[in-house]
C-alpha cells in the first residue's frame, strides 16, 4: 500500500513538473501580416514549352522571413511581416502565371516530369529592403532542355519605393520589386523562345 502511494505521488510530481516546464515555454510569434505577390499585369505567349525551376537563393532570403539592410550594412529580419510561402516558391509561381499566354508552348514545373524544349535556371541574388525601398536582383539562365547547354543569360535588377514607412508598406514594396523582376525575366524568356521558334529549320 505504501509502495503504491509512493508511486502515485512520484507520478503526480513528475506530471506537475512537466506541466510547469510547458507553461514557461514562450508563445510562438504570429506575424501581423502575411504577404504575397500581386496578380500579373502582363502575360507572355510562348511558342515552345519551358521547365521553370524554383530559383536558388541564400537561406536568409529564400524562406518566409523578410530581411532589411540597415545603415551599417547589417541585414536584420523585419518583425511582424512574412510571406505566405517561401519567397522562392512565390517567385516561381509568379513566373508560371506570367508565362500563361495563348501560345502553343507551356511553362511547367519540374515535378510534372514532363520534357520541354527549354529550361529556366535562375538565382535570386538580392531580395531585401533598404529603408523603404524594395530591391530584387535575379540572374536568369536559359538552357536547352535536352542537352542543358546554355543559350542565353541576363541579370535583372528592380526596385520599388514603399507608400509609407510601416513594415506592411515595406513588405508590399518588396513584393512589388519581386513582381517586376519576374515580369522582366518572363519577357526575356518569351522573346528568346518566340524568336527562335520563328526561325526556319535547317
Amino acid at each position: 500500500m505504501i509502495r503504491k502511494l509512493a508511486t502515485c505521488l512520484a507520478t503526480g510530481v513528475a506530471a506537475f513538473g512537466l506541466a510547469a516546464c510547458v507553461s514557461v515555454l514562450p508563445e510562438p510569434k504570429v506575424p501581423q501580416g502575411l504577404y504575397r505577390f500581386a496578380a500579373v499585369e502582363t502575360v507572355y505567349d510562348l511558342e515552345a514549352s519551358i521547365v521553370v525551376r524554383e530559383p536558388e537563393a541564400s537561406r536568409l532570403v529564400a524562406g518566409r522571413a523578410i530581411a532589411a539592410e540597415d545603415s551599417s550594412g547589417a541585414l536584420r529580419l523585419v518583425p511582424n511581416v512574412e510571406w505566405t510561402d517561401s519567397s522562392t516558391r512565390l517567385i516561381q509561381m509568379a513566373m508560371l502565371d506570367a508565362l500563361e499566354g495563348n501560345g502553343s508552348g507551356k511553362a511547367i514545373v519540374p515535378e510534372t516530369g514532363a520534357l520541354a524544349e527549354y529550361e529556366l535556371a535562375w538565382q535570386v541574388t538580392d531580395f531585401t529592403l533598404s529603408g523603404t525601398t524594395g530591391r530584387c536582383r535575379v540572374r536568369a539562365t536559359l538552357l536547352e532542355g535536352a542537352s542543358r547547354d546554355v543559350l542565353d543569360q541576363t541579370i535583372i535588377s528592380t526596385t520599388q519605393q514603399a507608400d509609407g514607412d510601416s513594415n506592411a508598406d515595406r513588405a508590399k514594396a518588396l513584393a512589388g520589386a519581386g513582381r517586376a523582376c519576374v515580369d522582366e525575366v518572363a519577357g526575356f524568356v518569351s522573346q528568346y523562345i518566340n524568336a527562335h521558334a520563328a526561325e526556319p529549320e535547317s
